[in-house]
């Protein structure tokens, strides 16, 4: 069962990823677009790290 850990982390995950999506298609800037590319980066790294943990436990 997922931990709300898991699930916060998701849902932050998702909405980065919406956000950029939503500046790519509006045609956002090019600052606009880093910023939302950086996040998405960021929160694609709390999934990596929220995985490996999992692997951890599995251990």
């Amino acid at each position: 069962m997922p931990t709300d850990e898991t699930r916060r982390v998701l849902k932050v995950f998702g909405v980065a990823v919406t956000a950029y999506e939503d500046a790519v298609d509006k045609g956002a800037s090019a600052e606009e677009l880093r910023k939302a590319d950086a996040e998405v980066r960021t929160r694609l790294e709390e999934v990596t790290a929220l995985i490996e943990s999992l692997r951890a436990k599995k251990r």
